[in-house]
């Protein structure tokens, strides 16, 4: 048709993908779609775990149970990195210090990610009031679109 606008292309895929790790089942789905999205795209992947020293402790935590939490983080990050080179996509680990959702803001333009990704934990009413959200913090202070896996 003469005079007709094509239709606007769409936007290119991420090249850079940013993701939260907290070791839970959400953050391990929020890590599997950004390397199924990788993988398609060709984008790299960049898995940020955040270490955050807690303020307050009910009941003190032996260093062996320390270490077991520290351990099985280890290990989920070793498998997805395994499977990232299983399936061709560039990954970088990082193990960071802070307060999650900070720790994954700043790394944003470090990394000049065009993307994040991460998991949310399904807290509701109440509690998401009183404990705070990463990935609603993420969302309310990103430059860069979010993509929030249940």
């Amino acid at each position: 048709m003469a005079g007709s606008n094509p239709a606007p292309a769409a936007p290119p895929g991420p090249r850079r993908i940013v993701v939260g790790f907290d070791g839970s089942d959400p953050s391990q789905r929020a890590v599997r779609l950004a390397l199924a999205w990788a993988h398609a795209s060709g984008a790299s992947v960049w898995i940020v775990h955040a270490r955050e020293t807690p303020r307050t402790v009910a009941e003190p935590i032996t260093e062996e149970e320390q270490g077991k939490g520290s351990a099985a983080v280890t290990e989920a990050l070793d498998d997805l990195s395994r499977y990232a080179a299983s399936i061709d996509v560039r990954v970088t680990v990082e193990v960071r210090e802070g307060v999650p959702a900070e720790v994954l803001l700043r790394a944003v333009p470090e990394i000049a990610a065009d993307l994040i990704v991460v998991g949310t934990r399904g807290l509701r009413g109440p509690a998401r009031v009183l404990l705070g959200s990463v990935s609603s913090r993420v969302v309310g202070h990103a430059t860069v679109p979010v993509v929030v896996v249940p």
